[in-house]
């Protein structure tokens, strides 16, 4: 980790711990060793140790039992209930949008839609489909401009960011996803908000039953 000025050490150590553990590159049930982590990053146990009670608060880190810390294992139930919250403020969100989309928002999406056209059935670009449908969750929330509500989505989606990788890695769900995406754009053309909102909840089980499968073979 390179040392930034302008942030501070606790801050950046945060960062960094938390780009490793929602990446998967520290798996879940891996220990939080404070004397690897202050060699590693070259920082004192203090900013490390303030940085681990930050995580600690968002849910990324837990205590041990025995001692220590430790990244916890993502279980169905957790995906159960990061679904269920999501479908109750994504709903807000798409009402929201009603009022507020304009014609070159449309735009923005439509474009969107054709340059993940253009890639979705090349299996070695399936992280760029990750970008685009990053980029159109993105454009939606903007125009609902309703920042603590995306803010609350993004804490939700940190926990099940490994496991979205592997949902785009996986073509029939690329697709499906897609697909979806396309008829939400002409949804929101053609102002139909009960069908947009029942197209996101059933969205999302999809999305909650993928990964509770896959959570089933990690288990085994």
């Amino acid at each position: 980790m390179q040392i930034e000025r302008k942030k501070s050490i606790r801050e950046q150590v945060y960062n960094y711990l938390k780009e490793e553990i929602v990446s998967g590159r520290i798996e879940e049930g891996s220990r939080i060793v404070e004397k690897e982590f202050t060699l590693k990053l070259n920082v004192s146990r203090t900013p490390l140790r303030e940085a681990i009670r930050m995580l600690e608060l968002e849910g990324l880190i837990e205590a041990r039992k025995k001692g220590g810390v430790a990244v916890p294992k993502t279980t169905k139930k957790d995906i159960e209930e990061v679904i269920k919250i999501r479908i109750a403020l994504e709903k807000v969100i798409f009402l929201e949008i009603f009022q507020k989309i304009t014609e070159n928002d449309i735009v923005k999406l439509e474009k969107n839609i054709v340059k993940t056209d253009l890639i979705i059935h090349d299996e070695k670009k399936f992280l760029s489909v990750f970008k685009y449908f990053s980029q159109f969750n993105k454009i939606i929330y903007e125009v609902a401009n309703l920042p603590r509500v995306v803010s609350l989505i993004d804490n939700l989606n940190l926990y099940l960011k490994k496991f979205r990788k592997i949902s785009i890695e996986n073509k029939d769900r690329r697709l499906n996803a897609h697909r979806d995406h396309v008829k939400m754009v002409e949804f929101l053309k053609t102002n139909r908000k009960v069908e947009i909102i029942d197209l996101n909840k059933r969205h999302l089980l999809e999305a909650k039953e993928f990964l509770i499968k896959e959570i089933e073979l990690l288990e085994k």
